[in-house]
């Protein structure tokens, strides 16, 4: 008969050694991480009062931390802003902001619908969406490679007397990117079936995939403050690099080069538009502005003259001088001063 193997004390004591080390390395970081979102809950409450001082109203209620072991979030039960000229007021459900503990640099925040989004001189908005989080790399007092995403996405014009039919935007998918507020600009938006409804004639348009790439010298922080003429464009440049509308037909409409803001707000730009699938185009626009039928068969016609590209897509030159607008050889009016 063979004996069992039994282990040896020497074997228990490492075994009950590793297993109170183990413990006790828990423990003490289950003690850090509680500490740690102690002192977050602390800055944010902080940070609150401070803003409450600038004259601007930012509440977060039922403040929390959450996201133990490997995240640590700070959470709002409901999230409302107003800031001090009373020009913008924002609420919504919930809020998350936190870190990954593998990656402290990168800021997350995540927020739970409906919202409700009120602009000075604009009708109130109601929002909702399925997914809606964003993410920032911090550099310092400065955010770096800004993104935000969403999914379902649906903003509606509502006012007192508003029905059920108020116009509204919706978007299968959007992606923003940012890569600074102080640095030169560089914006990159795209989004999928972007979709008008309710009583506007642009809901008869199909839904549209795009792509908006632009860049400028300037920071977009140099764009929040408006100058004494109550303008944030003036002395501005901006690139457009691709400016792009996709119809699920294939036909499309794109355009870009650079544009220019004057100190007295006069438009300069040298813009290269580019058509493609020309009678679905017509055929979209038709079904949107039923009572303009004759002059859009009119433009097509004209458009039908303009230079093609390599792959027959219609280029159509676009040059704003002082103000002054023209399609190729055709003036088509002024630009109001920005």
């Amino acid at each position: 008969m063979v004996a069992k193997s039994r282990p040896s004390p020497q074997s228990s004591k490492r075994m009950t050694k590793g297993i109170l080390i183990a413990l006790s390395v828990v423990v003490l970081y289950t003690a850090g991480w509680f500490y740690l979102a102690s002192l977050a809950k602390d800055r944010v409450s902080a940070e609150l009062a401070k803003i409450a001082r600038q004259e601007e109203i930012l509440e977060c209620q039922s403040l929390s931390a959450r996201g133990y072991p490997f995240s640590m979030y700070v959470s709002c039960a409901g999230f409302n802003y107003r800031d001090q000229n009373q020009t913008l007021n924002a609420a919504t459900s919930a809020v998350d902001v936190g870190v990954s503990l593998f990656s402290f640099r990168t800021v997350k925040t995540q927020l739970t619908g409906p919202a409700a989004i009120a602009l000075s001189g604009a009708d109130p908005i109601k929002a909702n969406w399925n997914r809606l989080q964003a993410s920032a790399q911090l550099d310092g007092r400065s955010a770096q490679d800004i993104s935000l995403s969403a999914e379902e996405l649906r903003l509606q014009s509502v006012k007192p007397d508003a029905d059920a039919d108020a116009p509204a935007i919706s978007l299968l998918e959007l992606q923003f990117d940012l890569n600074s507020l102080e640095e030169p600009l560089k914006l990159k938006m795209t989004f999928d079936d972007l979709r008008l409804t309710g009583k506007t004639p642009l809901a008869a348009l199909p839904e549209l995939d795009g792509l908006i790439d632009i860049s400028s010298p300037a920071s977009l922080a140099s764009f929040k403050e408006p100058d004494e003429n109550g303008s944030v464009l003036r002395g501005k440049a901006l690139q457009l690099n691709q400016v792009l509308f996709l119809l699920p037909s294939g036909a499309s409409i794109s355009l870009n080069g650079p544009v220019t803001v004057d100190d007295e707000g006069l438009t300069n730009a040298d813009l290269k538009i580019r058509l493609t699938n020309m009678p679905a185009l017509g055929q979209s626009l038709q079904a949107a502005f039923p009572d303009q039928v004759k002059n859009i068969n009119t433009v097509i016609f004209a458009l039908g003259s303009m230079p093609k590209d390599e792959s027959g897509a219609t280029i159509v030159p676009v040059l704003i001088k002082e103000g002054k607008i023209s399609a190729g050889f055709i003036p088509l009016g002024r630009v109001p001063r920005l």
